[in-house]
């Protein structure tokens, strides 16, 4: 499931691609110890770096893809990026609520701010005959 926008999921792809992984699937799949220790992983940091080993594609017969959504789904996080055999998650720490809210404020006060610049249609000729009376 698809939580975040598209500018916030770039944006935090450009700033974690080139972190290191620090929880990795191996020949036991998707095993309850491996999915606990990813939650510890992205409670801590909300960001998180997960390597498919070979034996994993093995054991499970899923291909990289759908055991990355599978772990995002198990996790109630968010799949940033699929790269070879690594991905990338993503789980705010105050909780998906307060981080969503905190977005759209964010993203509305952007859309106040940005308003466009009014073209004024300047006719020349009143303009000279408006101020050429007062000069006289």
């Amino acid at each position: 499931m698809k939580r975040l926008p598209g500018s916030v999921r770039r944006a935090i792809r450009a700033r974690y691609y080139d972190i290191e992984p620090r929880a990795w699937i191996g020949k036991k799949g998707l095993a309850e110890s491996v999915i606990e220790e990813i939650n510890t992983q992205l409670e801590k940091d909300g960001i998180l770096k997960v390597e498919i080993r070979k034996g994993a594609l093995i054991s499970t017969g899923m291909d990289r893809k759908a055991i990355a959504e599978r772990v995002a789904e198990l996790t109630d996080s968010e799949l940033i990026d699929v790269r070879g055999k690594r991905f990338i998650l993503f789980k705010p720490r105050e909780g998906w609520e307060r981080y969503l809210r905190r977005l759209e404020r964010k993203a509305s006060a952007e859309r106040r701010e940005e308003k466009p610049v009014q073209k004024v249609r300047l006719d020349i000729a009143n303009f000279r005959k408006k101020f050429k009376k007062g000069r006289d």
